[in-house]
């Protein structure tokens, strides 16, 4: 129990799948702002069935990303309420499959990065209220 508990614990600090950008100019007194828009998957696995020495294994590794999306303006960042999620199962552990569901997970990236973009044209309206209210740029 021991094992499976530090397996667990090593797989949950391994480096996630990647992170999709996506920058966008915002006028802002004479001068311009960039918002940047970040797609996090944040992976939640769970191990199911069991493994007993010489007999087949029935593990299984089920696995859930959620894509969330955070706005960065100048030193400021906001989580976006949207998110999008992706299920799937592996056969065998969680730990030995961590690569393997990372991989899936990049494979989707032009599922990614549709609703990164939905997000940040969703978010232009609330973002032009928050730009109006920082201080104008020097020079002006």
């Amino acid at each position: 129990m021991l094992i499976l508990l530090t397996l667990a614990v090593a797989a949950a600090t391994q480096p996630g799948p990647a992170r999709w950008t996506h920058t966008a100019p915002v006028a802002h007194g004479s001068g311009q702002v960039m918002a940047t828009y970040i797609a996090r998957p944040v992976v939640a696995t769970r191990q199911i069935g069991t493994s007993m020495g010489s007999r087949m294994t029935t593990e299984r590794c089920v696995w859930t990303a959620d894509i969330g999306v955070e706005r960065q303006l100048g030193d400021g960042s906001r989580a976006r309420a949207s998110t999008k999620t992706f299920k799937g199962s592996r056969h065998g552990s969680c730990a030995i499959n961590r690569d393997a569901i990372d991989r899936e997970i990049a494979a989707k990236a032009p599922e990614i990065n549709a609703h990164l973009m939905a997000v940040a044209e969703h978010d232009q309206r609330e973002l032009r209220s928050e730009i109006k209210t920082l201080t104008p740029p020097a020079g002006r």
